[in-house]
């Protein structure tokens, strides 16, 4: 290796070269070591953040995961509620059947009813005729036809009020039964269309909440402090 050094006058190297090289090349020296102690300092402090970020990444994929476990229960209770209400609409459905069935036979009923009505009604006004004819019969006769005649209009009046009274009660009922029905089925309609809505939103959180899962996965991987490749130490002494 050549030195800058100057001859002296009795042999050897100039003491005063010789003491300026030394001096130079401990001073590059320590620069040299400050500048590697330097970059010590910041390697540790970025070893520190990384250790810092995988901690904070950890509580995230913790706190993702039970999300998801909460989203999952969320999705199974919807799905109970949305097979509870299908069934509750299968039985409305069933029982609107059966009140149409029965209406049915409340209007065929109410039909012989009248016809059983207009039956009667001939011999009522048979028996007035009959009346007009026998004007002449004695008096007991006229009697008992006026007794038999007035209880034929009572028992008449009697069933034409009793046919009108049943009717209109059946008229009621159904009216108040096809109301309880019709309002039956548009609730369980709507909230068939509401647990349908939840569980898209939560198939949607759920979608969410998997992509979240899979990018701080990936976060945890990068950040693995088995892959940082840590510098050197350097001794003290060189």
């Amino acid at each position: 290796m050549d030195h800058p050094f100057r001859n002296a006058a009795f042999g050897g190297f100039n003491r005063q070269d010789v003491m300026t090289y030394l001096e130079e090349q401990a001073k590059q020296n320590q620069q040299q070591r400050e500048e590697l102690e330097r970059q010590r300092d910041e390697a540790n402090g970025q070893c520190e953040s990384l250790r810092q970020a995988q901690e904070d990444l950890r509580r995230q994929l913790e706190e993702s995961r039970r999300e998801l476990e909460d989203l999952r229960q969320e999705r199974d209770g919807l799905t109970t509620r949305l097979e509870e209400a299908n069934r509750e609409l299968s039985t409305s459905r069933t029982r609107c059947s059966q009140t149409e069935q029965e209406l049915g036979v409340t209007r065929q009923e109410r039909e012989d009813l009248r016809g059983e009505l207009e039956r009667l009604r001939p011999d009522a006004q048979a028996y007035l005729q009959l009346k007009e004819r026998t004007a002449g019969v004695e008096l007991e006769a006229h009697r008992r036809a006026q007794v038999i005649q007035e209880k034929a209009e009572q028992d008449a009046q009697r069933l034409r009020r009793q046919v009108e009274q049943w009717v209109q009660r059946m008229e009621r009922e159904y009216d108040s039964l096809r109301s309880q029905v019709e309002a039956t089925v548009a609730h369980a309609a709507s909230q068939l269309e509401q647990a349908d809505a939840q569980l898209q939103q939560v198939g949607r959180l759920m979608g969410e909440q998997a992509d979240a899962l899979e990018g701080l996965s990936r976060a945890y991987d990068e950040t693995d402090p088995a892959r940082v490749e840590a510098p050197m130490p350097i001794p003290e002494g060189e």
